[in-house]
């Protein structure tokens, strides 16, 4: 009688567990949903233009929640900041790191807006600090070792042109493809250096980082680089990069072969475009039982003024 008691009280602990589990990705699976319905629909209206533009995310195998992270914030000065962030590990404890830095980045943008009421003006140096402050002293309070890789991209439009200041806490940088009039291209991994930009990196974000590293921690390097009309943009984290081939486990997908994609298929919509990417990774890999991390992409296509 007692091991049957012991065996349904057990048998309803899981259960609940398994509820609460489930409740959890529904929901996550939900913010991330609106996330990207909210993104695509500020990217109609960007700088009073439509862009079009195409996301895509996979979480890795074995778990239903993502550390992988977007999102598209208008400033008060009329600007935008686009992040693009990567939490160490998946599943739960890089979803709950995730939500530490989207809460860091609420406080830290509600912060700047009463700046910006006072002086009129945004100090990106300021904002990119208070980000990284408020993360880390997170961090600190639940004394997790985890630690995220963010890219921080200041969007600031000029006429045909858009500047993008980059401030990379150890993220990829993104890939560009330029479209010329004579139907030529070019690509500009932002990864790799050449004549006229040189990319820099900061440090992880994340407390056992700044205990090494001190008042140097909160140093983020910042690098400038323009995109024109016409122009695409790819930002990508490393579960792409490094998805393994399916007969060597030595032999990832690598960069090249996502410059390659989007030279073949820039011509295709953004979205169809992310889509046949993920498709090309999964048949590198074999099968997605073979996904070891996450995978999110975000393509965007920057219009001509007479499209």
């Amino acid at each position: 009688m007692f091991k049957e008691e012991l065996k349904i009280k057990y048998n309803n602990s899981v259960d609940e567990k398994l509820i609460r589990y489930e409740i959890l990705a529904a929901e996550a699976n939900t913010v991330r949903n609106k996330d990207k319905s909210l993104i695509k629909k500020l990217l109609k209206n960007f700088y009073n233009r439509r862009l079009d533009v195409g996301i895509g995310f996979q979480i890795a195998y074995g778990s239903i929640l993502s550390g992988d992270y977007f999102d598209l914030i208008k400033l008060p000065d009329g600007n935008y900041l686009f992040i693009f962030a990567d939490i160490s590990g998946h599943g739960l404890p890089a979803y709950t790191t995730l939500i530490r830095l989207r809460s860091a980045i609420t406080l830290a943008i509600k912060e700047i807006k009463k700046i910006f009421n006072q002086i009129d003006s945004i100090n990106t140096d300021y904002l990119i600090k208070d980000i990284s402050t408020r993360f880390t002293d997170i961090m600190d309070e639940t004394n997790s070792t985890d630690f995220a890789c963010v890219n921080f991209a200041f969007i600031t439009n000029r006429e045909d042109r858009f500047i993008f200041r980059f401030y990379n806490r150890s993220m990829l940088y993104p890939i560009v493809i330029r479209k010329h009039a004579n139907n030529t291209m070019d690509v500009y991994n932002l990864n790799n250096k050449f004549a006229g930009w040189c990319p820099q990196t900061g440090h992880l974000l994340g407390s056992d980082v700044r205990k090494l590293l001190g008042d140097s921690y909160l140093y983020t390097p910042e690098c400038e680089f323009t995109l024109y009309e016409g122009d695409s943009i790819l930002f990508f984290s490393d579960g792409i990069v490094e998805a393994t081939h399916r007969n060597d486990k030595f032999l990832e997908f690598g960069q090249q072969r996502i410059e390659e994609h989007m030279l073949e298929n820039i011509q295709l919509p953004p979205q169809l475009s992310i889509n046949l990417l993920f498709e090309s990774v999964y048949a590198f890999m074999g099968s997605h039982e073979k996904q070891r991390d996450d995978m999110t992409a975000v393509l965007v296509n920057l219009p001509r003024v007479t499209d």
